[in-house]
């Protein structure tokens, strides 16, 4: 009986309202129902990992510049600012851009050169989709127009 008793007011003392130890396994069951409840709502990871900046700066500047993404190499990072190099096969000029990511925006500048963030110049966006199987580039102009390439996982990587 004291035993009985004791379980009654430290099960009271932590704010459940339960009076025999048969309770207990009802609690835990409704706890264990709780807990996956909680996970059922919470985002799944993608099968496929999502794109890195790398590959996601090296297909924009790509995109912009109508090359293929294989060919821009990330030469250098510094404060979250990525140099882009692309080695221009018919001469071997070497073109270096500067990439970084705000949010689904890619802001890019040449190397020396402005960045292109002046509100009359046309904006770039990225968008992963098919569940990270592929990148949209997306470029909005000043004029109101916008164009939109797609790139598979396998023609970035």
């Amino acid at each position: 009986m004291v035993d009985w008793l004791g379980e009654t007011i430290a099960l009271q003392r932590s704010g459940l309202n339960m009076k025999k130890r048969s309770d207990l396994p009802v609690l835990f069951a409704l706890r264990i129902v709780a807990f996956v409840l909680l996970l059922s709502g919470m985002p799944r990871a993608s099968a496929a990992p999502a794109f890195e900046v790398e590959a996601i700066c090296r297909t924009a500047i790509a995109s912009i510049t109508g090359r293929d993404p294989k060919m821009m190499q990330v030469s250098l990072t510094a404060d979250g600012v990525l140099f882009l190099t692309y080695v221009r096969p018919i001469d071997n000029f070497a073109w270096t851009y500067r990439c970084r990511i705000e949010g689904n925006r890619v802001l890019w500048a040449t190397d020396p050169g402005r960045w292109r963030d002046d509100p009359g110049d046309t904006k770039i966006f990225f968008e992963i989709i098919d569940d990270g199987k592929q990148l949209s580039i997306i470029e909005d102009h000043g004029d109101g127009s916008s164009t939109k390439q797609l790139f598979d996982r396998n023609a970035i990587m």
